[in-house]
């Protein structure tokens, strides 16, 4: 009896144990045990609003993981690296490069290969205005920074004032104290905004646009895998674009094209981390002014549109990777029997949207421009044009949704090109990293699906 009463009180001990254990653990998605009580402390001295996009994102990121995660802010840049490398769980905000910058304080380090945030290195100033070409262009000015922040303490050349805070520098700057500030926009732009500063203005291009990264202590190594799966599957489910700025291309393009080019620009954006919106102007003409003058950018031309409107596109440049390909097809109820070349039109009453610029400098003959291409179709059926000059897509579309009959395309195309998207000046760093995205989307068959599924909902495949 007493032997028995001895193990029955061992296994209640046991078993009193074993649920102290467990509930003071939890279990990770892949089976791996966890500290429940565990909260991670990362350190930074970033300032607001990108604190509170890290603070989203990290906290979700745990979140996902079942664990608990926090951001502790710091006065110094320098003195959150130390303490992330020799007590601290982590740095929330740092380059790529940072451990080749700073050895002594990154030895303990281990960087999250998926960025957590990409941001604008931007320059500003009051009185002057200039294209900033890296950092010589700002060789012959007060150039004023943050203290701390390391890629600006190594690069800013000419006189140089450091002071704490973003916030400091556009009091700086406001009271002609220097002739620039450079600093992350995000942060500027806030700075400027909550101070009521109007005379202050973000030159272009950016001098940089940076990916930035968590780097966990050693101690947590086993963490780096999870934390880079997770932070992508956010970048895939739009968790990352509910807080950034979204970039603006405008476009005059109809549907479904217009479909095609919003699913893949939004595509390229989302693998580079960042967040993408169309506007759709309802014209080509319209649409190429607002990307120049202060949009994000354009999102369809051909190539030689510079050359063809040097003017309306002075402050954009090509990302250099097809978004597509543009084919405009002569439709005709019977007056043209075949198109050779646009002289072949010479003789003919021919329509094409407004805006569409290379059709604008090649149809010859009577032309009727006009805003949409329904239109042109109307006055096709009716006999008031001979030809409507058209993209494919657009065309199909109209056609199918308005039951004409007699009207039929030509062959072969008048006009078959690759077309681009044009990014304003202001991102040209961009530039590579959405070809590089759109080379990808090629190359795993997403570029193509997209188009698929987008003809497919239009009944147009």
């Amino acid at each position: 009896m007493c032997e028995n009463y001895k193990s029955l009180h061992v296994l209640a001990i046991s078993l009193f144990l074993g649920i102290f254990i467990f509930s003071n653990h939890l279990f990770a998605a892949d089976g791996t045990i966890l500290p429940k009580q565990k909260t991670y402390v990362f350190h930074t001295a970033v300032q607001t609003p990108i604190k509170e996009i890290l603070t989203s994102r990290i906290q979700e990121a745990f979140q996902r993981l079942n664990l608990n995660a926090k951001i502790a802010i710091n006065p110094s840049s320098q003195r959150a690296l130390m303490l992330a490398n020799e007590e601290g769980d982590g740095e929330a905000f740092r380059v790529p490069d940072i451990k080749e910058i700073s050895p002594d304080n990154t030895n303990n380090l281990i960087q999250v290969p998926e960025s957590i945030i990409t941001v604008g290195l931007a320059v500003y100033s009051k009185n002057l205005s200039f294209p900033v070409e890296g950092w010589g262009s700002l060789a012959k000015y007060h150039n004023g920074a943050r203290v701390g922040a390391k890629i600006l303490e190594k690069n800013i050349p000419g006189k140089r004032t450091f002071v704490l805070s973003t916030k400091q520098l556009v009091q700086l700057l406001d009271s002609d104290r220097i002739d620039t500030m450079v600093d992350w926009d995000l942060m500027a732009d806030h700075a400027i905004q909550k101070l009521k500063i109007t005379s202050i203005k973000k030159l272009s291009p950016y001098i940089k646009t940076q990916t930035f990264h968590i780097y966990l202590h050693k101690k947590h190594q086993a963490l780096v895998p999870k934390l880079t799966k997770v932070l992508r599957q956010m970048k895939e489910d739009g968790f990352y674009g509910r807080i950034e700025k979204a970039y603006v291309f405008y476009t005059g393009v109809q549907s479904p094209t217009k479909e095609i080019l919003e699913q893949r620009l939004g595509e390229a954006f989302r693998r580079i981390g960042l967040k993408f919106k169309l506007v759709y102007t309802g014209s080509a003409q319209r649409a190429l002014i607002m990307a120049n003058e202060d949009g994000d950018g354009d999102a369809t031309r051909v190539p030689g549109i510079k050359q063809i409107a040097p003017k309306s596109t002075e402050n954009l440049i090509q990302i250099p990777e097809a978004i597509g390909a543009i084919k405009f097809y002569v439709f005709t109820k019977g007056t043209v029997s075949s198109v050779k070349g646009y002289n072949s039109l010479e003789n003919f009453r021919n329509g094409f949207r407004v805006g569409t610029k290379i059709l604008e400098k090649n149809i010859p003959g009577e032309r009727i421009i006009l805003p949409d291409a329904d239109r042109l179709f109307q006055m096709l059926d009716a006999g008031r044009l001979d030809t409507v000059i058209e993209r494919v897509y657009i065309a199909d579309k109209i056609l199918k949704e308005n039951h004409y009959s007699g009207i039929t395309r030509l062959n072969p195309a008048l006009i078959d090109l690759p077309t681009y998207s044009l990014i304003h000046k202001k991102h040209r760093l961009l530039a590579p990293d959405i070809a590089n995205a759109l080379k990808e989307m090629k190359t795993d068959g997403t570029f193509e699906k997209i188009k698929e599924e987008v003809l497919g909902e239009f009944n147009l495949n």
